[in-house]
């Protein structure tokens, strides 16, 4: 007879429909508070990707430029450097080598062919002309110039080089 006023065992397998909410409620909160820092990590990681690809391809530029410098032939009557055209955009050389400026790409001069795409998305080339001393500038005789200093800048990232024409070795003091 006791048997009969007891309830059955009920077992509890499933979730309450309150239970079901709560947890919904709490991912949600939990969802819009990693959201911005998802967001923002996702961001920050497209920018560095842009500045890291942009970097590179200047420092090519740089490294190409500073080879054509290095390699600059010596100029008329045996002295000083082999310059046809220099500016602070331009660098062109006797045996036909150099680079320039082109609207926003940066081009390297190869004798007997088209120019050579150096880096795209150039906003300024600045190139300096510096004498023996280290300190005078010699844009007005770029042959006498004993480093030349090359900056690019694109975007917010600005990259220099300074180079020195091997020409003046055995050239004597001058």
């Amino acid at each position: 007879f006791s048997n009969m006023t007891r309830k059955p065992y009920q077992s509890r397998d499933a979730f309450t429909l309150l239970e079901l909410l709560v947890t919904v409620l709490l991912m949600g909160i939990i969802s819009a508070v990693l959201l911005p820092v998802i967001s923002s990590a996702s961001e920050a990681y497209s920018i560095t990707q842009d500045v890291r690809a942009r970097s590179e391809h200047i420092a090519h530029a740089l490294d190409r430029a500073a080879r054509i410098i290095r390699q600059a032939p010596i100029g008329t009557d045996d002295e000083g450097l082999g310059v046809v055209n220099a500016s602070v955009s331009t660098l062109e050389l006797s045996d036909g080598t150099g680079f320039e400026l082109n609207g926003s790409t940066l081009e390297m001069l190869v004798p007997g062919r088209a120019n050579t795409t150096l880096c795209q998305d150039v906003d300024d080339l600045v190139i300096q002309y510096i004498a023996e001393d280290g300190v005078t500038n010699t844009l007005a005789s770029p042959v006498n110039a004993h480093r030349i200093v090359v900056t690019i800048t694109s975007g917010d990232l600005t990259m220099s080089v300074v180079a020195h024409p091997r020409v003046w070795i055995g050239q004597g003091a001058s």
